[in-house]
């Protein structure tokens, strides 16, 4: 073969030389998607090990969420029994805010879905947009953070707020992680969790004895704690501050467990 390439470079040097810059670049090409994948993986591959030391092992399916796979077609949402963190403990989790291609490039508009009859997705459509990237820290790996609901019952309605996360934050470059770092924490009410019912949030950073977070390849991932909260806990932070609102919920006893319908730590 290398005879063959050599007597057509002979009769034809322009083609020939054509044809050799070509395949010379497609080697280049494949070679940097080669690393980029490989890169990619060890990212992928040292938050697992995190997670299955610090919460417990990953499952073996992700759960992907229909409208935000060629949106955020490495990441999704996972649900572990939570075994380092209490035996009746369960965490919920977003898996892939802090993939090196985050954040996200692409958007998603005019959604439409289609369910069976129990409810469930079975087809989502929309149209997708390149966007800018959303600013993110300086070292931060991806967005910088995953998102984390901590429960002691295996439910479902834990998965809507991930989603809401998800929605907030990649379609909409809501930057959750810097606002809990300039004012302490975050609010938000009103945040759906089935089809006629909605709950109050506290967002913080994870406190320990709960894992907090790690260096990956790419950048620092911090942990983020999404925690039902009352109403009256919520009005009281407007008064006395996020951070002073996850002190009373540890003296309290609650910590960052999201327990619904449960009684206030503040009077």
């Amino acid at each position: 073969m290398t005879g063959f390439w050599k007597k057509l470079m002979s009769v034809l040097p322009w083609i020939a030389a054509g044809t050799t810059a070509t395949a010379s670049t497609a080697t280049a090409a494949q070679a940097q998607d080669d690393q980029a994948d490989a890169y990619w993986q060890r990212v992928y591959s040292a938050r697992e090990d995190y997670f299955a030391g610090h919460i417990g092992q990953l499952p073996e399916d992700i759960l992907k969420i229909g409208h935000m796979l060629g949106v955020w077609p490495g990441g999704g949402l996972y649900v572990i029994p939570a075994r380092k963190i209490g035996d009746d403990a369960w965490v919920y989790t977003t898996f892939g805010f802090t993939n090196p291609d985050m954040p996200a490039s692409t958007t998603i508009s005019d959604i439409s879905t289609e369910t069976d009859d129990l409810g469930r997705v079975t087809k989502t459509i929309g149209t997708l947009q390149a966007k800018a990237k959303a600013g993110a820290a300086p070292g931060a790996a991806g967005y910088g953070y995953e998102m984390i609901v901590l429960t002691r019952e295996n439910a479902e309605w834990p998965l809507w707020i991930l989603q809401w996360t998800a929605n907030a934050e990649i379609l909409n470059d809501a930057g959750l992680l810097d606002r809990v770092n300039r004012y302490g924490g975050l609010t938000i009410d009103g945040v759906q969790v089935s089809e006629n019912a909605s709950v109050n949030l506290l967002i913080a950073k994870a406190r320990q004895p709960l894992p907090t977070g790690s260096n990956l390849p790419n950048g620092r991932m911090e942990l983020l704690v999404a925690t039902v909260i009352t109403d009256e806990e919520m009005r009281w932070s407007m008064e006395h501050g996020r951070e002073a609102l996850l002190d009373r919920l540890i003296a309290d006893g609650v910590g960052q467990f999201s327990v619904r319908n449960r009684d206030s730590a503040v009077k």
